[in-house]
């Protein structure tokens, strides 16, 4: 039976997250990564800062052949990227394992956020194995089969970081109307961009829009 698992992985343990998003104001949403025999076809969605040098520097990454634009809506960019895999020991874990990432994201040098689907609860005993022989961490989130997907949707959960941005921006009154606070007030306070900020909030209220209206919707179903 299919099984899916959310884990959170550091980025120096994912050079591709690094080649994409580090020391720039990029965000990264994978749509999808599916190995292909022995080759692995990330598409990904992509905004923030300037998606010309991002586009430059990405070509000239030493293991990239291509970056093709594949649509556009607003201020985002759905890429397919063509490359020859690198000696990365996540990746090669999934493609030991026949595996698949179903949703991926990340931001600068932040952890990155992954939904893994796995054959078998046993291939993915078998990927963490291979990630403790290989020394790729990771933290494990919630693991759920694809037949609960379809019966009631599993709670979303906040990445640490999502919650505290929301909280905070609820205490200061950042919900109010008037806004008692800037967005800039707040990542001053959190010390990061205004931009990762405004990230945080949109995917943490993404998140509980989704667990509350959609997961009402189904239970108003049965």
């Amino acid at each position: 039976m299919a099984v899916v698992a959310e884990l959170t992985l550091q980025s120096n343990n994912f050079p591709l997250g690094d080649l994409l998003t580090t020391g720039t104001d990029i965000h990264i949403e994978f749509e999808r990564v599916v190995p292909v025999g022995s080759r692995v076809v990330p598409v990904f969605w992509a905004w923030g800062d300037d998606l010309s040098d991002f586009e430059a520097r990405v070509r000239d990454g030493p293991y990239v052949n291509d970056l093709t634009e594949l649509d556009r809506v607003d201020d985002r960019v759905l890429y397919l990227m063509d490359w020859d895999i690198p000696d990365e020991a996540f990746l090669e874990g999934l493609q030991e394992t026949n595996s698949i990432i179903r949703t991926a994201e990340g931001y600068d040098d932040e952890d990155w956020l992954f939904e893994l689907l796995f054959p078998s609860y046993d291939d993915l005993s078998e990927f963490h194995n291979y990630s403790l022989e290989n020394d790729v961490k990771y933290t494990l989130g919630r693991i759920y089969t694809l037949r609960e997907v379809g019966k009631s949707r599993p709670a979303l959960s906040l990445t640490e970081e999502q919650r505290e941005a929301l909280l905070l921006a609820l205490q200061r009154g950042y919900f109010s109307t008037p806004s008692r606070v800037t967005l800039d007030e707040l990542a001053t306070e959190l010390d990061i961009s205004q931009q990762a900020l405004s990230e945080r909030i949109r995917r943490g209220n993404e998140s509980l829009l989704e667990q509350t209206l959609l997961g009402a919707d189904d239970d108003k179903r049965e």
